[in-house]
């Protein structure tokens, strides 16, 4: 496994697939890039990268910046971050689950 450093790939930062690596370790490079960032001041790649879409705060898989269905920043696609370095969404919406519904009714 690559070591991460602030030039990083994003398939070298998660794998290539989700089963490369466990979703703890995931959260942990990526949590290690952003302090990287935070140490060369990089604060504006992390904001960018950071901040998730507004559908993705109202979705049951969001935790802060990180897509819980996916193992992934929010904003990290597997198809068009990985191949092209744009932001999208983690679960390319097909994983969203409106958190409101949750809510029992009594």
């Amino acid at each position: 496994m690559k070591m991460v450093t602030l030039g990083i790939r994003w398939s070298e930062l998660f794998g290539e697939h989700k089963g490369d690596m466990s979703d703890k370790m995931r959260r942990s490079r990526w949590e290690t890039w952003k302090q990287l960032s935070r140490d060369h001041g990089r604060f504006e790649s992390i904001a960018w990268w950071s901040t998730p879409e507004e559908l993705c705060f109202n979705c049951e898989h969001c935790d802060g910046d990180w897509c819980r269905f996916q193992s992934l920043p929010c904003t990290v696609s597997p198809i068009t971050t990985f191949s092209n370095n744009e932001i999208g969404l983690a679960c390319m919406g097909i994983g969203y689950r409106n958190k409101q519904l949750q809510f029992e009714f009594k």
